[in-house]
């Protein structure tokens, strides 16, 4: 019967309030941490990445192509997996821009038109739209294979000449 009518000082544990402020201390420390490791930015690093391999794979591809096609390279990419130089049609990331095949001519050599079915094209760039904030400028960065260069690098315009 004596434990029936024990003062509350004598249970132990926490209030709750004690309570509340540790949950929002945790709260808090949790966005903060959140928010240092930006998972929709982690995410667009690794689409990027897979944007970089593909458009590099591409490149090697249409060199490879080009060797077969007596020095001239593909108007699109399905003619790479029409020819075999590719298994399959590599696919940009959801919600990225379709890969493209531009034909270079002309001084720069640049030209924003594609290259057409049956041209002759003698220098090519294929470009994928790069994401994350790694770039300077997201989304007005472009990761590219150039021809002449036999490079890919990241640049900042759609038909950039930087791979030199």
């Amino acid at each position: 019967m004596k434990n029936l009518f024990r003062k509350a000082t004598d249970f132990k544990g926490f209030t709750l309030i004690e309570l509340l402020i540790v949950i929002a201390i945790l709260g808090v420390l949790a966005a903060g941490i959140l928010v240092a490791i930006d998972p929709i930015d982690k995410i667009n690093q690794a689409n990027d990445a897979k944007v970089q391999n593909d458009v590099s794979g591409a490149g090697r591809a249409s060199e490879a192509y080009a060797t077969v096609h007596n020095g001239f390279y593909p108007a699109t990419l399905q003619d790479l997996v029409d020819a075999g130089e590719l298994k399959r049609l590599p696919q940009a990331p959801s919600g990225y821009d379709a890969y493209s095949v531009v034909n270079m001519t002309g001084t720069p050599p640049v030209n924003a038109g594609s290259c057409t079915a049956g041209s002759e094209c003698t220098g090519i760039i294929v470009s994928g739209r790069l994401k994350s904030k790694k770039y300077a400028v997201p989304d007005t960065t472009y990761w590219q294979y150039q021809s002449p260069s036999g490079k890919s690098c990241a640049v900042r315009t759609y038909t950039g000449n930087g791979c030199g």
